[in-house]
């Protein structure tokens, strides 16, 4: 747009430079313009300078214009600029956060499940007759369970913070002789035995240990006795107890 304008104003002035000096000097070989004619050229070249004053009063309100659209465009680039680094600053605040709601739910899970605070008394209190090799012992009763650790319906108890724990187990039989195991992860790590010495007596065995777990880690009592009279006594006040405390988290 701004060519065309540079293009008309060229073709105006050239014309009229040349109408000025027909209207002033002639043409060598031709006569002057009559009165009127002349005029009328001066009218002519009058309207053409009002013209070309109007265009270039254009082209100047248009380059105005074009710089304050480029003033704009720069600050509104600025403010762009100065948003991409809010928001970049907002995302690392976001993640700062982020790092310290999880360090801070670490905290509280390990406040939740530190020593005092995870631990477990329970008791048999049914006799079981005959149990068969592997049967998980269930103790169905507690004196003691804070949040609920231990599952008095599976007898499976399942490590809520890995640490060190205290387990200690009491089993006591009737007229024979009883073994079982204490099972972690599905292995064996101790045997107990509870033979009674004579008949119509009791036995009784007992074990105490300090075993690390890590967190979904199991522990439980299984029969190891294959023999078909055999049992484990239960009752209130309890004979066969099985306890266990978290000592140290790690």
């Amino acid at each position: 747009m701004n060519m065309s304008v540079l293009i008309v104003l060229t073709i105006l002035s050239i014309w009229h430079g040349v109408s000025r000096a027909l209207l002033d000097q002639g043409i060598p070989s031709t006569p002057k313009l009559p009165a009127d004619e002349a005029a009328y050229l001066h009218q002519i070249l009058n309207q053409e300078s009002a013209l070309r004053m109007e265009l270039e009063k254009q082209i100047t309100s248009l380059q105005s214009s074009v710089y304050s659209f480029q003033q704009e465009f720069l600050s509104m680039k600025t403010e762009n600029n100065i948003i991409k680094g809010n928001l970049s600053n907002l995302q690392q605040d976001v993640s700062r956060l982020r790092l310290e709601n999880n360090s801070l739910l670490r905290n509280l899970s390990t406040t939740n499940h530190s020593a005092g605070t995870v631990m477990f008394s329970a008791y048999l209190s049914t006799t079981i007759n005959n149990p068969h090799v592997d049967q998980t012992i269930i103790f169905d009763k507690t004196f003691t369970n804070i949040n609920n650790v231990n599952n008095t319906r599976s007898g499976i108890f399942t490590a809520p913070v890995s640490g060190y724990y205290l387990f200690s187990l009491t089993v006591t039989s009737h007229s024979f002789n009883t073994h079982v195991n204490l099972v972690y992860n599905g292995k064996g790590v101790v045997s107990l035995i509870a033979d009674i010495h004579h008949a119509n007596y009791y036995g009784r065995g007992s074990v105490t240990l300090i075993h690390q777990m890590n967190v979904g880690d199991n522990i439980w009592v299984s029969s190891n006795d294959d023999r078909i009279t055999n049992g484990i006594l239960g009752g209130n006040p309890p004979l066969t107890l099985f306890t266990g405390h978290l000592l140290q988290d790690i």
